[in-house]
């Protein structure tokens, strides 16, 4: 996916988690990262633009912070004026089992969300504590997310994501679908032997099917085999048959990793 999206903090009550042990020792969480080898601490990446050859600019910056197992503590996106747009805040308890995510976007009030293990499923679940929403997410044999399912208070399955995954475990294909059953948008994903994307359509259904091709690029990798550059070329094709070239992305990574 592309790296210049993300989240961000803020403090807001929460309640604990209800699993009947350590949910961590079922499946692996969200919480963990799988897209860097080695241990990262700290990675900020820098996100430029430019258009028909003209200078890039910084759009976007994002900053997050890991612990030495790989489990995200906090993770915030800033615009081009350095403010902070969307953050997330991941919460353990002594034992490192995930508890909590308090999660916020532009000028809203935070959103805290309890996680836990949903019995009759074995699937980790959140639940907004205002909405009452509760996300469900569904994993392989490996620990690796296949699909998210939000479901009302009263237990309306709302929208689903399914994703089918290659024998690296990288996404293949995502679909997004509003409610079940009808697509709103797909994304096909191709990977280098490296494990970094390097192509990627995104077909927008409730747009009349116009769709994105994009292209990554990877000119500098580090020692411990992350890229530290990554160019993104994109272009709109719509379902008129008109193409429209869209702004050529780079992003530039500092990882410090831990010892």
């Amino acid at each position: 996916m592309s790296t210049c999206r993300i989240f961000l903090f803020a403090l807001f009550p929460f309640c604990m988690a209800l699993a009947d042990g350590k949910h961590l020792e079922i499946m692996a969480p969200i919480s963990r990262q799988h897209d860097f080898h080695g241990k990262p601490q700290q990675v900020i990446e820098r996100c430029f633009e430019s258009t028909d050859g003209k200078e890039n600019k910084l759009i976007s910056t994002k900053k997050s912070e890991y612990d030495p197992e790989g489990n995200a503590l906090r993770i915030e996106s800033f615009d081009a004026s350095n403010k902070t747009t969307e953050s997330e805040i991941y919460q353990y308890d002594a034992e490192r089992t995930w508890v909590a995510l308090i999660e916020q976007s532009g000028g809203a009030l935070p959103t805290t969300f309890r996680i836990f293990l949903d019995q009759p499923s074995k699937r980790i679940a959140h639940v907004d504590s205002k909405t009452k929403q509760t996300e469900f997410y569904t994993y392989s044999a490996q620990g690796f997310e296949l699909s998210t399912i939000t479901k009302s208070a009263t237990g309306k399955t709302l929208e689903q994501t399914t994703m089918k995954r290659n024998a690296a475990n990288k996404e293949e294909q995502v679909v997004f679908e509003e409610p079940p059953g009808k697509k709103t948008s797909e994304i096909s994903i191709q990977w280098s032997d490296k494990g970094f994307q390097v192509q990627e359509t995104l077909i927008m259904h409730d747009q009349g099917g116009d769709r994105i091709e994009i292209t990554y690029e990877h000119p500098e990798i580090d020692a411990a085999g992350n890229w530290i550059i990554e160019i993104k070329k994109q272009v709109m094709h719509q379902a008129n048959g008109s193409t429209i070239p869209l702004p050529t992305e780079t992003t530039k990574r500092e990882i410090k990793y831990h010892p």
